[in-house]
């Protein structure tokens, strides 16, 4: 069925049959229990039967990949994808409408996307993962999945500096590192070191172990981390950023020097 239009182009998937919800969250118990096999199973009898559900082919995707099963994992999430796309009628745009995450009927198909996403970019498909995060952040703004923290990362790797720049201006009012210190670092490469330097200090001001992650020597996960979780302003998050964007401070000796400079 095609999405329902709202007021102000937002959109929202239409609800799914009460029956089929009802025996789909039974097979969620088996899933969030951590019984993998049974969910499995309970999931490839439930999508013969509704095919164009959604979060089952999402979830299937899941149990999959946990099981390391990458192939059928991506393939299953790209279905998830395909279905709800397929709802899409001609006058929805991934540049002016809305998908917003506040209508539960959009979280599957938003959570389906972005796990897309994801395994664009680790299968190093990075123009990809790039087109489908911007579209996620434009149609859903609020971004509570955070595709504003992988962006970044994506653009570095494409050599993109202006992107990191465009974006992380947009997201100025935000406090991770992945926008704070990514900042001035995207500046710095681009040779706007005095420009650079103001936003670095207030990013180490505010986050200090990020600095003092980035400069070790040597380098260990914190027993403090706990998978799925990070601790604003703690080891586990300055840990975090420097495995995704430590080389690209490490291999500038201007930004490591400007990393150094005492407060």
């Amino acid at each position: 069925m095609p999405l329902i239009q709202l007021a102000n182009d937002e959109w929202v998937f239409p609800d799914d049959d009460a029956a089929a919800e009802n025996e789909f969250d039974e097979i969620l118990e088996s899933f969030h229990a951590g019984d993998l096999v049974a969910a499995e199973r309970l999931l490839k009898q439930f999508t013969s039967r509704n095919p164009t559900h959604i979060d089952a082919w999402q979830h299937l995707a899941l149990v999959l990949e946990r099981t390391e099963r990458a192939t059928e994992a991506f393939l299953c999430c790209r279905e998830a994808v395909r279905l709800g796309t397929e709802s899409f009628p001609n006058e929805f745009s991934w540049i002016t409408s809305k998908l917003m995450w506040g209508f539960l009927e959009n979280r599957p198909f938003l959570r389906a996307y972005h796990n897309l996403g994801l395994w664009f970019q680790r299968r190093g498909q990075i123009d990809a993962a790039i087109e489908v995060f911007v579209r996620l952040l434009s149609t859903s703004p609020q971004d509570n999945l955070g595709v504003r923290y992988l962006l970044p990362e994506l653009w570095l790797e494409k050599g993109d500096l202006l992107s990191v720049v465009r974006h992380c201006k947009q997201c100025d009012d935000d406090v991770f590192p992945e926008i704070t210190y990514t900042y001035p670092l995207a500046l710095i490469l681009l040779n706007e070191i005095e420009k650079a330097r103001p936003m670095l200090t207030a990013a180490k001001r505010r986050l200090p172990l990020v600095a003092k992650e980035l400069l070790k020597k040597r380098h260990s996960q914190p027993s403090t981390a706990m998978p799925g979780h990070i601790t604003l302003g703690g080891a586990d998050q300055a840990y975090e950023y420097w495995v995704r964007f430590g080389k690209y401070w490490h291999k500038n000796a201007p930004a490591m020097q400007l990393l150094a400079e005492k407060l």
